[in-house]
């Protein structure tokens, strides 16, 4: 190739603008919320499915004592396969039509589509002649259960409009520009504006504002996936002279559903490693380190009556809320309140432990690298530790919730219905009003949540009207961004323009007034992707690349890299 040619090989203004042109006919400006809601409708609904336990129902004949147990009948049931179909319609005389988004828009119709799913019945009749108590078991497969009602967004995989051309829109009565995007509720149409909150799984560590009881304190929302809700856990370095015949700082944690606060020596005992060096090996790694062995010394001191994992776990129980339970009990509820409800996110096995600890001492670790000043406290606005959450995660927050409640539902009636002595049918005890009220009204009033659940746990104007005042204002709300704390606060950090939100959010499209920074919106080419499955990135590093923590010297940390994925410390 000539320097002729190169020279005139040169991009130009119009090229610039092609590429960018086919970016748009390609991905489109709201590209962020059809994929969210693809990802809850594919995968994130049938997990929630899957993850349900199996209902057991036994009949509790107690109160007659004339009939014997002989011959009683019980039922299991298990959730299987979901299916949803295009959205459809029932007129008046129950016949089903195909529905179309314009028609629920002028009839006042929510464009939903019906969900179904595979139930198995287990039917066991006892034998009554049979010595060993053997049982007949009869499985019986139910198809296609009516669940209920599912919005379904404008556009996206499973709407009737998905690859149609400009000339059957318009025959529809669509917009050949619109972007969809949105959901048709009652006839109006409503957009999930994504809300911005804190990366879980991620330990954050700040100081604290003096005077109060701590100096310092490093606090982590720990969850499972997206859907679940968050268990939180706080690690704080106490002042000196907080404890009682304890000269120094004291480091004390909090553990859920655990009143007081577990100083974090019994923590460790508590997870099965006991001796001082144990604990000092996960928190400190490197002995020839003075200032941190200084700092953690008044912790051991103040733990020094708790020698073994027993008594640290009874310390523990002792602090929830069984009260008057017997030693073993007390025992048995603490591990289970460490194995499931602490850092459910580095894992719920039994077998956890080693990773349990290693991580509760990368949490202390921090805190004290914070507190002598190795490294910079947290910054609460680098949007680096932002998530944002869109119609996929906050749908699926819903349909968890609105799914167990028809579970329970199922098992009540059918708990009924056998102690009365009356053939049990699934089909009878599925509500399908649950689901289908469920999620429309929390589309339709934006009060996030079930209706009757606690106020404080209901998010409010997470659902809004598509504001159609333009073209330009459309396209603006489908990409708006809401930080859900008060307006009132006067606090002008959260509000400011961050270093960290160039290309990600506009730096001049936020409203005027209390909502000013708070309110924000997504860039012209930025896109939020859906998450994906850890499991392959897993195998991937412990077959290729990383140690793992049961494994390791403590003393080779220091001078390894940790390994984390999706917050949880895989290994070195």
């Amino acid at each position: 190739m000539g320097a002729d040619d190169e020279a005139g090989e040169e991009i130009n203004q119009e090229d610039v603008w092609e590429v960018i042109s086919a970016y748009f006919d390609e991905k489109g400006l709201v590209r962020q919320q059809l994929d969210s809601f693809d990802e809850f409708i594919m995968n994130t609904m049938q997990e929630i499915v899957d993850e349900s336990p199996k209902l057991e129902l036994v009949p509790n004949q107690q109160h007659n004592p004339t009939m014997q147990t002989a011959g009683a009948v019980s039922y299991g049931i298990q959730f299987g396969q979901i299916y949803l179909s295009k959205p459809t319609w029932v007129e008046a005389d129950q016949t089903t039509s195909a529905m179309f988004p314009n028609e629920a828009r002028l009839r006042n119709l929510t464009y939903a589509a019906p969900l179904y799913m595979d139930l198995t019945q287990t039917t066991r009749t006892e034998d009554p002649d049979d010595p060993d108590g053997a049982a007949d078991e009869e499985k019986q497969q139910l198809d296609k259960v009516f669940l209920g009602q599912v919005p379904i967004m404008l556009r996206s995989t499973y709407c009737i409009l998905k690859d149609s051309n400009d000339r059957e829109l318009t025959d529809l009565g669509e917009c050949p520009y619109d972007q969809g995007g949105y959901f048709v509720i009652n006839g109006s149409e409503k957009v999930l504006i994504a809300q911005e909150k804190m990366t879980n799984n991620a330990v954050y560590c700040f100081s604290k504002k003096q005077p109060s009881k701590y100096s310092w304190v490093a606090e982590i929302k720990s969850s499972l996936d997206t859907t679940r809700p968050a268990s939180a856990m706080h690690v704080r370095l106490l002042n000196p002279g907080q404890v009682k015949n304890v000269a120094g700082a004291c480091i004390h944690a909090t553990v859920p559903y655990i009143r007081t606060e577990v100083p974090v020596v019994v923590l460790f005992r508590a997870l099965n490693f006991v001796s001082d060096r144990e604990v000092l090996e996960h928190i400190v790694y490197d002995f020839s380190d003075p200032q941190l062995m200084e700092l953690v010394r008044p912790s051991l001191a103040e733990a020094f009556v708790i020698q073994n994992r027993a008594v640290a776990l009874d310390y523990i129980g002792k602090r929830g809320s069984t009260q008057g339970v017997s030693k073993d009990k007390r025992i048995e509820y603490a591990k289970q309140i460490l194995q499931r409800e602490m850092l459910p996110h580095v894992g719920i096995q039994p077998y956890c432990e080693t990773k349990k600890a290693y991580f509760v001492g990368y949490i202390v670790h921090k805190l004290l690298m914070s507190s002598i000043g190795a490294r910079r406290p947290d910054d609460r606005d680098h949007f680096a530790q932002k998530r944002l959450d869109l119609a996929g995660p906050l749908l699926g927050q819903l349909f968890r919730q609105l799914f167990r409640k028809l579970s329970k539902d199922v098992q009540k009636y059918g708990q009924k219905c056998i102690d009365k002595g009356q053939d049990f049918s699934p089909v009878a005890a599925v509500q399908h009003k649950t689901i289908s009220n469920g999620l429309k009204y929390a589309l339709a009033t934006g009060n996030w949540g079930q209706q009757k659940s606690a106020p404080g746990s209901i998010r409010a104007g997470v659902s809004q009207v598509l504001n159609r005042l333009t073209f330009a204002s459309t396209l603006s709300h489908l990409r708006r961004l809401n930080t859900p704390i008060g307006r009132e606060g006067k606090l002008a950090k959260p509000r400011q323009l961050h270093n960290t939100h160039w290309g990600m959010v506009c730096p001049a499209e936020t409203p005027e007034g209390q909502a000013v920074g708070l309110v924000k919106n997504l860039s012209l080419m930025a896109y939020i992707s859906v998450g994906s499955a850890p499991e392959p990135i897993l195998e991937f590093l412990e077959e290729w690349a990383t140690e793992n923590l049961e494994e390791i010297q403590p003393s080779a940390i220091p001078a390894a890299t940790k390994v984390f994925v999706n917050g949880a410390w895989v290994g070195i």
